[in-house]
């Protein structure tokens, strides 16, 4: 992807697909955090690769997005369209707030939900599914208590799916 700050293939195959343009040409800066607006363009852009289709984006009611691009804003209103999203309140998104780990799961577990299984939401095998693990098994010791019943539910999942294999330590997912 021309990165300087990381060889990663993860990060280099996200850039090939458009999901991620880097903070700079040469930047992808793997230690930042990700503000919520930002994580709405990753997810909008995610979709349309994995086989899914994205709405209109028509204005969701999020009074606090108005001051971002665009792009942003249409990112935003698409994955409330979807689902992914129902912001912070019914009229605010936090968009400059940083994503937390648990919202991230979140997000992702929804946008998974709404997308066919294999490439390009296309799967020959009836069996094949997005969502597999048995709820009950997984390593973490810190989404028991102070995690939403639906943030516990979307990190086990991601733990069954192996997305979540380089978390924060063998035992902790730090929400």
């Amino acid at each position: 992807a021309g990165f300087t700050d990381t060889t990663a293939t993860a990060v280099d195959c996200l850039a090939m697909f458009g999901i991620t343009k880097g903070t700079t040409a040469t930047t992808y800066s793997p230690d930042d955090s990700v503000p919520r607006w930002a994580m709405a363009l990753y997810i909008t852009r995610a979709h349309a690769p994995a086989g899914g289709t994205l709405g209109a984006g028509v204005d969701q009611g999020f009074t606090d997005i108005s001051g971002k691009s665009a792009e942003i804003q249409l990112a935003i209103n698409q994955i409330a369209e979807l689902g992914i999203t129902v912001g912070k309140t019914a009229t605010t998104f936090a968009p400059d707030d940083n994503v937390t780990r648990e919202e991230m799961a979140m997000f992702i577990e929804r946008l998974l939900a709404l997308t066919a299984p294999g490439p390009n939401g296309n799967s020959d095998d009836a069996l094949t599914t997005n969502i597999s693990g048995d709820g009950a098994t997984y390593n973490y010791t810190d989404i028991d208590s102070g995690v939403t019943y639906e943030g516990h539910n979307a990190i086990v999942e991601l733990y069954h799916l192996g997305v979540t294999d380089s978390a924060t330590a063998a035992t902790s997912y730090s929400p």
